[in-house]
């Protein structure tokens, strides 16, 4: 557990990435699914970190990718919040971690959460990866 200090005085209480519930997870893994699923998105990130050498975005740096493409920038909003309600174990505001809450905070608090918690997205997203294990029931497509 990480015991955080927000800019208006408030703190917070991140949870290890590894102790993040299923029900944490689903919505962080349906709304990435989401966003995978618009080209003109994926294909802007793409060249994006091609201009940067591979290196991978930030979340403010998507979110400007996104600033014009409306269904892709709402997508991104909707993935930080869940980001931050999933590794967000209790604050010390009056009110409890919720998705609904997030948007009660004030901005540069919620600014510092979600700059505390953006690096452990990598960890919570879904593996379209083909699985390495010989009895998986499905088998790598050959291109």
């Amino acid at each position: 557990m990480q015991h955080i200090t927000l800019p208006s005085g408030a703190t917070a209480d991140l949870r290890d990435v590894a102790d993040v519930t299923e029900r944490g997870r689903r919505p962080i893994k349906r709304i990435q699914t989401k966003l995978a699923g618009l080209p003109a998105f994926v294909n802007a990130v793409e060249e994006a970190k091609a201009q940067t050498d591979g290196v991978e975005l930030t979340p403010d740096q998507q979110l400007t990718i996104a600033a014009g493409m409306g269904e892709a920038f709402d997508l991104l909003e909707e993935l930080n919040d869940a980001l931050v309600v999933a590794l967000t174990a209790g604050w010390s505001y009056t009110f409890g971690v919720s998705v609904d809450a997030v948007q009660d905070l004030p901005g540069r608090d919620l600014d510092a959460l979600r700059t505390a918690v953006s690096p452990y997205l990598a960890q919570l997203n879904p593996d379209f990866d083909p699985s390495p294990d010989p009895a998986s029931p499905t088998v790598a497509s050959v291109a």
